[in-house]
């Protein structure tokens, strides 16, 4: 009770301090414009301004800045992407393996998920067409921000603090190599996001763009993967367990302790995407899709890539990013525009638990589901290619 005592004369004197200056400023006012009534009325605007608290709003939360070329107003809103899940929690996830996984997924700790990508990824500005229902269709490249590191065909959207070099991980690319047992694990730590619904596509949904329908969300692109690697010769794990639900925010964790087991059964793992599909809508509620400007009914995708630069350990983010950029090259190298840049996050996305983990974003919720398995198709034929 003392200690509280003596603060007072401090916040009195914080308060009296305030009265004066706001006094000054407003005699100054008065001095300064001969009209008191005027005065008053810019004292007041000035203390109110919608726009001074907008600013002060946007400096407090990082919205990006004005160097992207973009103002706030046509800046994106993930509303409901697949990596809007949480902030980052103190310590990471303990998955805790079996000898396999189970239908059910288990039990999720009381915490916040590991991972908060609020992705304010820019539209472009050119429009490549509107489809009949709305929907806006574009191609996003590369933008002018010092955040896009371009080599060549090869573009990262750096959200981390770090600067990095991409010219020694593209000359020296890695390559994937076969082995007994299984090689690839799919996964979807989000498996309910689905797709717009178009032509015989239509599901019932489980929430804005999602469904529980393992035929129209993330399972179907997986499978569609699954088939292309397996045409390949390769022996595919495809988990299909719907980590986000009933609980959209624990989804991590519980694919975490999936992607363990799998990896203690079968540790000739060698390759482990989870694929994921994105969300674009402006803040006027304009919902967007990602088109590929050289091929037909085909979406865009956006590989995420996770660092330690959070301050959680993921010693082989660098490994990880590698194999990454490979595939970036080999798909930019056969269609331009097929790839997004790979977009770099302080946060690890549980990609710190082998090397060899991608997520991959395929479309948006703006795409069709056909769209996606276009895409789909040639993400997996390109990374069989890197197969020895």
């Amino acid at each position: 009770m003392k200690r509280n005592r003596t603060t007072h004369p401090f916040r009195r004197a914080f308060r009296r301090g305030a009265a004066v200056f706001l006094a000054v400023m407003a005699l100054w006012l008065v001095w300064l414009t001969g009209d008191p009534a005027a005065a008053l009325e810019e004292l007041a605007a000035l203390a109110g301004d919608a726009e001074v608290a907008t600013s002060l709003l946007a400096a407090e939360l990082g919205t990006p800045r004005s160097e992207d070329g973009l103002s706030r107003l046509d800046r994106l809103v993930l509303a409901q992407s697949s990596l809007l899940s949480g902030t980052p929690p103190s310590a990471p996830p303990s998955p805790s393996p079996s000898p396999a996984p189970t239908a059910e997924p288990s039990p999720a700790p009381a915490a916040t998920p590991e991972v908060n990508d609020e992705d304010d990824d820019p539209i472009p500005p050119p429009v490549t067409s509107s489809t009949p229902d709305g929907v806006i269709s574009r191609t996003l490249k590369a933008g002018t921000s010092s955040q896009y590191i371009t080599v060549g065909n090869v573009s990262v959207y750096n959200r981390t603090s770090y600067n990095v070099d991409l010219a020694p991980f593209l000359a020296d690319l890695p390559r994937l190599t076969k082995g007994a047992g299984p090689q690839i694990l799919i996964y979807h730590s989000h498996a309910t996001e689905a797709y717009h619904p178009d032509g015989d596509d239509v599901y019932e949904p489980s929430g804005d763009h999602r469904t529980l329908d393992v035929n129209y969300n993330m399972v179907r692109v997986g499978r569609e993967m699954t088939q292309v690697f397996e045409a390949a010769g390769f022996e595919v794990i495809h988990d299909e367990t719907l980590y986000d639900y009933p609980s959209y925010n624990d989804a991590y964790y519980r694919s975490a302790d999936g992607v363990a087991q799998w990896l203690e059964q079968y540790p000739s793992l060698a390759l482990i995407i989870d694929v994921h599909r994105d969300a674009l809508v402006a803040n006027d509620g304009t919902i967007y899709k990602t088109a590929v400007g050289t091929l037909d009914n085909c979406a865009q995708v956006m590989m995420v890539m996770g660092t330690d630069n959070n301050g959680q350990p993921h010693p082989n983010w660098r490994v990880n990013l590698s194999l990454a950029l490979a595939i970036q090259k080999g798909l930019t190298d056969k269609w331009a525009t097929l790839a997004r840049p790979l977009v770099l996050r302080p946060t690890r996305f549980n990609q710190h638990m082998s090397t060899g983990m991608l997520l991959v974003e395929v479309g948006t919720h703006g795409n069709t589901l056909q769209e996606a398995l276009t895409a789909a198709r040639l993400y997996a034929r390109t990374v069989v290619e890197l197969f020895d």
